[in-house]
C-alpha cells in the first residue's frame, strides 16, 4: 500500500500542468569544441567569439569519445542556450574528469574543480545564478593532470523547471522589527511562536558591519497569527553562552559573533531552539546548538555545551510520527538524532530531487502533511519577468529519506523560510524576502498554502 501511494504521488508529479510553454528540449542551440587554444585568450567564453572553425558535436557525448581516442592535453567547449524559465533554473552539468574543469558563463567564472573526479560530478550555477533568460554561452576548459587516464565526459543535464506562485501575493508584516529566516510553531498552549534570525539594522542592514554581531534568539508569540507579541531575547551569548561564546569571523571579517536562523519547536512537554552560529573560530566552524526549555521564555538549556552538535549551519529539526527525531542542515542534508539529542546517531546524507542534485541550496526545512513529507529549501531562480528572486522550494516523498520527486517553486520570495499547520489544519508558510528595495524585505508575513490538484503547494489566493 505504501508503495502504491508513492507511485500516485509520483505520477501526479509527473503530470503536472507547466505554466511556462517552452521545453527543455529546445534550449541547447550549438555545441562546438576545440583541442587548440583560442586566439585572444578569455574571448572564446563570450557568446560573440568566432568559433565557426571549432568541431561541432551533435551532443555533449561526442566530446568525450574523441577525448578518449586522441588525448589532448586541453578541451575548450563551447555550449549555447537558448533560455526560458522553464529551461534555465533546473540547467547544470555533470562531468567525469581527469583533470582541471572551469565552467563560465557569458564570460564570468560559474564554478570549476581543481581535482579530478573518475565519478560523474555535478556541476551547478550557485548560488545566484548569473546566466539569463534568452541566450547564454557556456565555456567549458579542461586540462588533463592524469598521467595514467585520459577522460573528460560531460552531460548537460535539465528538467523542466515549475513554479506554481501565480497568486502574487504580498501580506501585511506581522513583527514590527527586521527579521528573515523565520519559523513558527504551535505551542502545549495552543498559542503560536515564532523565532527567526533578527537584530538590528547593523546586523541586518548592508553596511561594512553586515552580519557580524547578533544578541541572540528572540521569540514572538500570537494566538490569532496577526498579532505578536515579543517575549524579548531569550537566550544570549552574554548571560547563555557555552561553547559559541568566544567571537571569531564571518567570511573573513570580525569580530563577529551572530544567530543565523534559529527555529522554535515544541514536542511532549518541551520546547526546543535549534540554531546556528555565524562564527568560526579555533573550535568550531559555524556550528549548529540545540536549546530546551520547559516555557516558550525560557530558561533554555544547551544540550551540548562543550561542543556544537553538529558543524555548518542553517538547521532544521524535525520531529517524526514515530517518535524518532531528526536533524537537517544546509539545503537538504539529515541525519537521525540520537536519543539524548546530544549528537547525531548516524552520518548527515544529501536528499535530492528528481529533477535536481537537491531541493535547494540552502535554507532547509521538512514538515509532514496528510502522511507526506515536504522538503522545503531556499533557491535563486529567473523568472519570466527576467528578475532573480529568493523562493521556496518543495518537494515531496512518501519516505523521510526519499526518493523525493520533482522539485519546483511553491512560494516566489519565500526562501529560507517555515511552514506550518494551523489549529484547523490549514498550512501556512513564512515570507520576508522581496526584493532589497521593497518596503516589505526582512519584514516577515504569513501566506495561506493550499495543495493543488496536482499534489503540489501553492499560494491560497
Amino acid at each position: 500500500m505504501k508503495h502504491l501511494k508513492f507511485l500516485i504521488l509520483a505520477l501526479i508529479i509527473s503530470l503536472s500542468t507547466e505554466i511556462f510553454a517552452n521545453k527543455t528540449d529546445v534550449a541547447i542551440q550549438q555545441i562546438r569544441y576545440s583541442f587548440v587554444k583560442p586566439d585572444g585568450d578569455h574571448f572564446w567564453r563570450f557568446l560573440n567569439h568566432d568559433d565557426s572553425h571549432w568541431r561541432l558535436a551533435k551532443d555533449a557525448s561526442e566530446i568525450g569519445i574523441a577525448v578518449a581516442k586522441e588525448k589532448p592535453l586541453e578541451v575548450y567547449v563551447r555550449i549555447e542556450a537558448n533560455h526560458t524559465p522553464a529551461t534555465l533554473n533546473n540547467f547544470y552539468f555533470q562531468m567525469k574528469n581527469s583533470g582541471i574543469v572551469e565552467i563560465y558563463v557569458n564570460g564570468a567564472n560559474a564554478c570549476d574543480s581543481n581535482k579530478e573526479s573518475l565519478k560523474m560530478k555535478d556541476y551547478q550555477i550557485r548560488p545566484r545564478r548569473i546566466d539569463v533568460l534568452g541566450k547564454n554561452l557556456y565555456a567549458i576548459y579542461f586540462k588533463n593532470t592524469s598521467p595514467e587516464a585520459h577522460i573528460f565526459d560531460i552531460q548537460v543535464k535539465n528538467s523542466e523547471w515549475i513554479c506554481t506562485d501565480t497568486a502574487k501575493i504580498k501580506p501585511d508584516p506581522i513583527l514590527n522589527v527586521l527579521s528573515r529566516d523565520a519559523e513558527v510553531c504551535r505551542g502545549g498552549d495552543g498559542a503560536y511562536y515564532l523565532t527567526g534570525t533578527t537584530g538590528d539594522d547593523m546586523f541586518l542592514k548592508p553596511n561594512p558591519k553586515y552580519w557580524l554581531i547578533s544578541p541572540g534568539i528572540q521569540v514572538f508569540r500570537s494566538t490569532d497569527l496577526k498579532n505578536w507579541k515579543t517575549l524579548g531575547f531569550v537566550w544570549t551569548f552574554e548571560n547563555d553562552g557555552t561553547w559559541n561564546k568566544d567571537f571569531g569571523t564571518f567570511g573573513g571579517r570580525g569580530p563577529a559573533r551572530g544567530i543565523f536562523a534559529p527555529e522554535i519547536k515544541y514536542d511532549k512537554g518541551k520546547y526546543w531552539i535549534n540554531y546556528s552560529v555565524n562564527h568560526s573560530n579555533k573550535t568550531h566552524a559555524h556550528g549548529i546548538g540545540l536549546l530546551w526549555a520547559d516555557k516558550p521564555e525560557g530558561p533554555y538549556h544547551e544540550v551540548s555545551p562543550e561542543k556544537p552538535v553538529t558543524d555548518g549551519f542553517d538547521s532544521n529539526l524535525f520531529f517524526d510520527d514515530d517518535g524518532s527525531v531528526y536533524l537537517l542542515k544546509h539545503g537538504g542534508e539529515i541525519a537521525r538524532i540520537k536519543n539524548d539529542m546530544t549528537a547525531t546517531a548516524e552520518p548527515f546524507r544529501l536528499l535530492s530531487a528528481a529533477n535536481y542534485p537537491q531541493v535547494g541550496y540552502e535554507g532547509v526545512h521538512l514538515f509532514k502533511h496528510k502522511g507526506i513529507y515536504y522538503l522545503t529549501s531556499a533557491e535563486w531562480n529567473v523568472h519570466s519577468d527576467g528578475k532573480v528572486s529568493y523562493d521556496s522550494m518543495v518537494a515531496s516523498s512518501t519516505n523521510i529519506y526519499g526518493p523525493y520527486g520533482n522539485r519546483y517553486c511553491a512560494l516566489r520570495y519565500g526562501g529560507h523560510n517555515g511552514y506550518f499547520e494551523a489549529t484547523n489544519g490549514d498550512i501556512f508558510a513564512t515570507i520576508w524576502c522581496y526584493p532589497d528595495q521593497d518596503e516589505h524585505w526582512q519584514r516577515v508575513s504569513i501566506v495561506k498554502m493550499k495543495l493543488a490538484e496536482n499534489g503540489m503547494f501553492q499560494p491560497d489566493k
